[in-house]
């Protein structure tokens, strides 16, 4: 009997493919959502295999969370298809309004070892937490920060790390429609005023857009105060409010 060595060939290399197919499956899971007022972080599987993110683990300021016996799910499900995304939110106020990092891990091993960390960020501060092992994996650049008004959203792909690619869910509307101060002239060439109500022991920092702090100032009074901005470097800048307990965000241009 003749034997078809094509098919026989065809056969061999349907299998092949098919074994590759099954090697390569995996699930991919990132952080695409951190909102630390109200304590919620939502995961996405970027991967192109379904599998249970339940036994991962958060890790904020040195503390730990599992998410499916510390978290309670908001939306979604742990056992994630590709694509899929669930939101959890952990009790107690866990994450840290001000400025905290925030990282997820693989299910077991030690939380100072790197390997085991798969994503990271961080707000309102840089060098937070487990911040070193975020940059020995490329995850992140020393110092920097998210410097806008939570929540935070990823804007990125799955190959995508660092501040660069997170931004503010809010609109720029939001970010500017608050009646407890304003800045102007917005572009700036020269000179910043900001103008406050009533308020007593307001203070602000100035972010450029990679989150490197550069002003900070208390006001003992109220009123007006004039920031020259002349030798300053053209481009976006973020200016945080602070009076009290209640934090406001703003972006101006330098021109």
């Amino acid at each position: 009997m003749k034997t078809n060595y094509s098919i026989n060939i065809l056969f061999l290399v349907l299998f092949a493919t098919i074994g590759t197919f099954q090697i390569d499956a995996q699930a991919i899971f990132r952080m695409v959502e951190v909102d630390p007022l109200n304590d919620t972080v939502t995961i996405r599987n970027f991967g192109n295999a379904t599998d249970d993110v339940g036994s991962h683990r958060l890790c904020s300021l040195i503390t730990y969370r599992t998410l499916s016996t510390q978290t309670t799910i908001v939306e979604g499900s742990f056992n994630l298809a590709p694509g899929e995304e669930v939101t959890v939110s952990i009790a107690n106020d866990w994450l840290d309004d001000s400025g905290a990092d925030l990282g997820l891990y693989v299910p077991t091993g030690s939380f100072g070892s790197a390997a085991n960390m798969i994503d990271f960020t961080q707000w309102g501060s840089g060098g937070n937490g487990r911040e070193g092992l975020a940059v020995s994996n490329g995850f992140w650049t020393a110092g920097t920060f998210i410097n806008v008004a939570p929540p935070y959203e990823f804007t990125g792909t799955v190959a995508d790390f660092g501040v660069n690619f997170w931004q503010t869910t809010l609109s720029i509307e939001d970010l500017n429609s608050s009646p407890k101060f304003s800045v102007y002239p917005n572009p700036s060439n020269n000179i910043l005023n900001i103008v406050s109500g009533n308020q007593n022991g307001l203070s602000y920092q100035i972010f450029d857009i990679l989150g490197k702090q550069v002003l900070t100032e208390t006001l003992a009074t109220v009123g007006q105060s004039a920031i020259d901005v002349s030798n300053w470097n053209n481009g976006l800048y973020i200016i945080r409010i602070s009076i009290g307990d209640q934090t406001e965000t703003k972006r101006f241009i330098k021109n």
